[in-house]
């Protein structure tokens, strides 16, 4: 699982909100923070830009826990 769920999560927008925001399906999001799929290039650059306070690379690693 990705460092990004959790802070996707814990945002007001939640999961649903970012898929939308990504224009992505729920299940899409999800699959892609799971691991069962990779975000692609266009979608690293959205997320950089709805999270510029984030290190995006160091989200997108696996949670250790």
């Amino acid at each position: 699982m990705l460092k990004l769920k959790q802070t996707l999560e814990a945002s007001p927008i939640g999961l649903k909100g970012y898929a939308k925001l990504l224009d992505m399906a729920d299940k899409t999001l999800y699959n892609k923070l799971t691991g069962a799929s990779d975000f692609t290039d266009p979608e690293y650059r959205e997320l950089r830009k709805l999270l510029p306070e984030y290190n995006i690379d160091y989200l997108l690693t696996e949670d250790s826990a």
